[in-house]
């Protein structure tokens, strides 16, 4: 049986633990109620998926980390992990734990004190990230009903983020560059187009989620035949040029290449953009 050793008492249900010279965050109700420093925890129900890992924090900087966490931070973070691996049927990398942790206290502590929060790719995060958007807004919704605090939906798209790079080999700075990317694809669009384009409207939701459909395409290597490219490159040549642009912003940013025949998909999405200032 595994015995957890006490290291510290964070709270009556969160505690500081420390087993094979490895330092652990174990989480359960009344988990430290009359225990102190030393006492051996081996009782295996606690440690059932409850446990977050400090590897490859030293002494100080966990006794930091610590010191600056409202352990009912610690406590919510735990219940948003499982309410995740309930609705994924998989748990999120278990490195994820601490980083999260430390976001959400950050994120309340700037909350409380009146700090607005911003997110400037809250509607591309939110398009190209819609499972874990969703269980961003879920996570949120724990939050809210144990703080009684009111979180704004910029900070659904930071969450959205995180979980993402919880998942599998992916990575939350992963997620922030295809985010940042759309964003400076949106810029690029207008400014060509002389035009301002609504991010809450349907025409540029379906351009995002388009090209959301030619990376997943192209780094599947499924993409497309497009039968008008001939016609598409003579008639919208203004159009497509923008689009080539477009391909070539991604193909920077992800490192693969963008076939012609979805430049020209991407051009006709144009076409339909740029016909809105007429309307």
């Amino acid at each position: 049986m595994e015995k957890y050793e006490i290291k510290k008492i964070l709270s009556n249900n969160v505690v500081l633990v420390e087993r094979e010279n490895q330092n652990y965050i174990l989480v359960g109700k009344g988990i430290g109620f009359g225990k102190k420093k030393g006492f051996v925890l081996e009782d295996p129900q606690i440690i059932d998926e409850k446990f977050i890992s400090l590897k490859g924090l030293s002494e100080n900087e966990y006794e930091s980390f610590l010191s600056q966490v409202d352990p009912k931070i610690i406590e919510l973070v735990e219940k948003i992990m499982v309410m995740v691996k309930d609705e994924l049927g998989e748990g999120l990398n278990p490195n994820v734990h601490v980083g999260l942790i430390d976001h959400i206290n950050f994120a309340i502590k700037r909350l409380t004190e009146g700090i607005e929060i911003v997110n400037p790719f809250l509607v591309e995060t939110k398009l190209l990230y819609p499972t874990e958007y969703n269980l961003a807004q879920k996570a949120v919704s724990i939050l809210k009903e144990n703080l009684n605090i009111h979180i704004p939906e910029a900070e659904i798209g930071f969450l959205a983020l995180h979980i993402y790079g919880g998942r599998g080999n992916k990575s939350k700075k992963e997620a922030l560059e295809n985010s940042k990317m759309m964003n400076k694809i949106l810029s690029y669009t207008e400014n060509k187009l002389n035009m301002h384009i609504d991010k809450n409207s349907f025409d540029y939701k379906r351009f995002i989620m388009h090209l959301r459909g030619v990376i997943d395409r192209v780094v599947k290597h499924k993409t497309i035949e497009n039968i008008l490219l001939s016609k598409v490159k003579e008639e919208l040549v203004i159009e497509f040029k923008i689009a080539y642009d477009i391909s070539k912003i991604i193909e920077n940013t992800l490192k693969v290449r963008i076939p012609e025949s979805e430049v020209g998909y991407i051009t006709l999405h144009l076409h339909r953009l740029g016909s809105q200032r007429c309307k």
